[in-house]
């Protein structure tokens, strides 16, 4: 049995791209992660660079980015075979740079310190198709052996941040040098907004109601200037807080500037000022992911308002008002570490699961002062702004 073959898709055109828009839409361990839609959401994100592999039934396939062009019978008309069903598997991924900050006390070291911030990320974890167990595990294989010889050069270390269980292949992740890390994530049910509102604790339940009492409300379609404003208070909780790389303004405005079925981006106001926001890719139909939330909570808590909590509500209520059965917060932590946000997290009601994550470090040397050299930058940020 010979395994599939391997090709990196790198442009939104041509019958490959299209065999896995198709595949990866109608999976069932779909994540939006994984559609074309976050490929696409990749190519105009700044600081990203989309690794796109797919892996096909047929030899010699290539993908010219060009339609039509060298794909000798791959899902052509008349031959009686859809492009998707020719797709054995597919595994998309980031290749992220942190964005270097205009004002840091280390600006004239812009080529070091993109080295020890440039990382791989994969959401959602690669996607199989139906077969036999040993068709599955060879797939997988040949997905990530191409993926690390994109990225193992290129990153400090290569991320599978799964939405779905794929314990039953850590040997194989191990074969391929990749470790398994528990962590917890929690999935909520909005198949019925009544059942939803009933899930949540009594104290966020109060906490909603007070805040659209005392005069909040929630913007479903912001302006480009409100998107400026949420930016601002998540650059001050993750330069502050989190201390965890946040993508560029742009990025952000790219995802607002997607369809309603692809992407929202919802903000909480009071007397018109931003005062928090909650940003939401969207799989119609099946999943919506809380990506980025933040509300000045601590500023508006005398007030009777709780920015944060409001708006993780209104992006609840949205899924549970347009037929999305999902609702998936993308982490809380490892189970043996207190979190914060888990405990906010988990008044929403909702199930946890234990899906992991599978890391590898591609380069051990710097990957050792990585953390060191994003401090100093967080350092020099601070006594620069």
């Amino acid at each position: 049995m010979n395994p599939p073959k391997t090709t990196q898709v790198l442009h939104p055109s041509g019958r490959l791209y299209e065999a896995f828009r198709a595949f990866s839409r109608s999976h069932p361990e779909a994540c939006w992660f994984q559609t074309d839609a976050f490929f696409r959401l990749a190519m105009e994100w700044p600081e990203a660079e989309p690794v796109l592999m797919l892996a096909v039934r047929e030899e010699g396939l290539q993908d010219p980015g060009l339609r039509g062009s060298g794909l000798r019978n791959f899902g052509q008309r008349g031959t009686g075979v859809d492009s998707a069903d020719m797709v054995a598997g597919s595994l998309l991924g980031v290749i992220l740079r942190e964005p270097h900050p205009a004002k840091t006390l280390l600006k004239a070291f812009a080529g070091p310190y993109r080295k020890l911030t440039t990382r791989t990320l994969v959401y959602g974890g690669p996607l199989l198709a139906e077969g036999t167990r040993l068709q599955r595990e060879m797939t997988l294989k040949v997905l990530l052996r191409a993926l690390q010889d994109e990225a193992r050069s290129r990153s400090l270390f290569t991320q599978l941040r799964n939405f779905h269980d794929l314990s039953d292949y850590k040997p194989l992740f191990r074969d391929a040098g990749f470790e398994w890390h528990d962590h917890l994530n929690q999935l909520v049910d909005t198949s019925s907004e009544e059942a939803l509102w009933k899930g949540l604790s009594e104290s966020r339940r109060r906490q909603v109601q007070k805040s659209l009492d005392n005069g909040a409300e929630v913007v479903h379609d912001p302006s480009p200037a409100q998107v400026d404003d949420l930016y601002a208070i998540l650059q001050e909780l993750y330069t502050k807080k989190v201390r965890k790389p946040l993508p560029s303004r742009a990025f952000f405005h790219a995802l607002n500037g997607m369809p309603d079925d692809q992407a929202i981006t919802i903000v909480v106001t009071h007397q018109k000022k931003v005062i928090g926001g909650i940003v939401c890719p969207v799989l119609p139909g099946k999943v919506m992911y809380e990506w980025y939330v933040c509300g000045l909570d601590r500023a508006y808590k005398d007030r009777g308002i709780h920015p944060s909590v409001l708006a993780t509500w209104a992006a609840l209520e949205y899924a549970a008002g347009n037929g999305i059965p999902e609702f998936d917060f993308m982490g809380m932590g490892t189970p043996d570490e207190a979190y914060g946000v888990r405990t906010f997290k988990e008044r929403f009601g909702g199930r946890m699961v234990n899906h992991g994550r599978y890391s590898t470090v591609n380069r051990k040397l710097l990957y050792t002062v990585a953390e060191l050299g994003y401090n100093l930058v967080t350092l020099g940020s601070r006594r620069n702004g």
